[in-house]
């Protein structure tokens, strides 16, 4: 199984990793409108990739009152039913990484979580990162 590796000192707040997922999932190029969300903290330059690593715990899939969190067996990323999701945002609450977030999309309201794009290649996010700050590693 695959999941993404942060190496957040890396990070430089590009935010290239927003705009490609964003134009991956939902054909436009939007901060607001994807799956991983970098954190600024501008004064200091301190920049904090916040997406789904697909950890073991999966405390959100868990939390969920309306079973709308699932695993994907082949790629193990989280998947979302965004029809049967209530938006209690009890998975967001119980995240230790920040990987799950609620969007405007369409007019409708949205759980946003990485999916890895759907584990045929490389997700955008790991192919736009020029520092490295986001990778695609093997877990044994």
């Amino acid at each position: 199984m695959k999941k993404l590796h942060l190496d957040i000192p890396k990070c430089v707040g590009c935010k290239l990793c927003e705009l490609a997922c964003s134009f991956a999932h939902y054909k436009m190029f939007s901060h607001a409108v994807s799956n991983v969300n970098i954190h600024a903290v501008e004064d200091t330059c301190d920049f904090t990739p916040n997406v789904c690593v697909q950890c073991e715990e999966r405390s959100c899939v868990d939390a969920c009152p309306m079973v709308a969190l699932s695993i994907d067996a082949e790629t193990g990323a989280i998947v979302v039913d965004n029809d049967a999701c209530i938006f209690c945002e009890a998975c967001i609450g119980v995240c230790n990484t920040n990987g799950l977030r609620v969007i405007e999309y369409g007019g409708e309201q949205k759980l946003a979580v990485c999916d890895l794009c759907g584990g045929k290649e490389l997700p955008r996010c790991a192919t736009v990162c020029r520092e490295n700050a986001i990778n695609l590693v093997e877990v044994t």
